[in-house]
């Protein structure tokens, strides 16, 4: 199946527009790596290929993608009490997710678990973990970009959507990020840097990956809000467009509403 990004963008606007609630921004910055992670690796099965959303506010695009395969029938439970479509990530509301989180920076932690357990059961399925930029303020990101190289983690992919960009504003304003290819290069990571909006960049580094012996970190150079010109902007990390809004985005993205 070859999933749309931008398929996956108007759905997630779907979802924050009619409850006035949700996450673009972040959504919509990793739209092509969910698409080709969906298109191209077993992550509905339980016990192959595994997808930890550290940053599990930006959950509404695995929503979209499930939705876009025929796993979900409706996404209209967006947000609601009880709904297995919660606004981050819950295992046990929807088997399809991996891992329960939305507590920034523990995502990598949980998946070294996964990686570790797979290597002891000598299952050669990956474990891929998204990392939002602005978590890697927790101290607990870098404690595991330490400890994943002692177990030899080649099945351990982190993806870094550093879009530079968290509800606070800009993440260099906050965050001294320096060179960080280097940085994680120096806890013995291999690692790729490309742009996370072009599918042939995002395609040709997960067809590469051949690390052995080591973990890798993919760092995708991405816009936030990415899409919709408009929503380019930490301001849309949050927010919920009006009408107006909404019918303007989903112009941008030629996509005709179904609302």
């Amino acid at each position: 199946m070859n999933i749309k990004p931008n398929n996956l963008r108007k759905h997630v606007l779907d979802m924050v527009y009619q409850k006035q609630s949700g996450h673009i921004g972040g959504s919509f910055s990793i739209a092509e790596v969910i698409a080709y992670l969906y298109s191209n690796y077993d992550l509905l099965s339980g016990g192959r290929d595994k997808l930890i959303l550290s940053k599990g506010h930006a959950v509404p695009i695995l929503y979209a993608a499930l939705y876009e395969m025929g796993i979900l029938e409706s996404l209209q439970n967006f947000r609601d009490v009880d709904s297995p479509l919660q606004g981050h990530p819950d295992k046990h509301r929807l088997a399809h997710m991996h891992a329960t989180t939305g507590a920034l920076g523990q995502g990598l932690s949980i998946a070294i678990g996964h990686a570790l357990a797979f290597k002891m059961k000598d299952k050669n399925d990956k474990v891929f973990c998204i990392l939002g930029d602005g978590e890697m303020q927790e101290g607990q990101v870098w404690e595991a970009f330490m400890l994943s190289p002692k177990y030899k983690l080649d099945n351990l992919i982190c993806i870094i959507d550093y879009n530079k960009a968290q509800n606070d504003g800009f993440v260099s304003e906050i965050l001294d990020m320096g060179n960080l290819r280097c940085k994680i290069e120096s806890f013995g990571w291999d690692v790729l840097e490309i742009d996370g909006h072009d599918t042939e960049q995002i395609k040709g580094a997960f067809e590469s990956l051949q690390s052995k012996g080591k973990p890798i970190c993919v760092i995708l150079n991405t816009i936030k809000g990415k899409g919709v010109s408009f929503m380019e902007n930490p301001s849309w990390h949050a927010k919920a467009p009006s009408t107006e809004e909404y019918e303007a985005a989903i112009k941008e993205l030629n996509i005709e509403s179904d609302s």
